[in-house]
């Protein structure tokens, strides 16, 4: 998936705005012609980011994309405290996600 174009220029519009460590793909929907149409990011970023609610606000109002997506960001030391806790979301993300940037943490 991360050679659709909307999904490739979202994260590379990430990657300006914020300085990510990961950018990783969590799901992405699908229509009967197989084109994507709409997709979900978990965002990863350094504890130093004062604001997440902040930070999302702001990457939805800077962030055009043709089609709808959801981003979910963790601060690193949550990133670290969830991921290896069985069922959490961070958990699943950790063990099936794609990563788009960033190497595994």
């Amino acid at each position: 998936m991360s050679d659709n174009e909307a999904i490739k220029k979202t994260v590379a519009r990430i990657q300006e705005i914020c300085d990510p460590l990961n950018i990783i793909l969590v799901s992405n929907k699908v229509n009967t012609d197989g084109e994507i149409v709409s997709f979900k990011l978990v965002v990863v970023v350094n504890d130093s980011v004062e604001s997440t609610p902040e930070l999302e606000c702001r990457l939805y109002m800077q962030i055009d994309c043709e089609i709808p997506y959801d981003i979910v960001l963790y601060k690193l030391s949550e990133w670290n405290r969830f991921k290896n806790d069985i069922g959490t979301f961070a958990w699943k993300i950790y063990k099936t996600g794609a990563y788009l940037y960033g190497e595994k943490l």
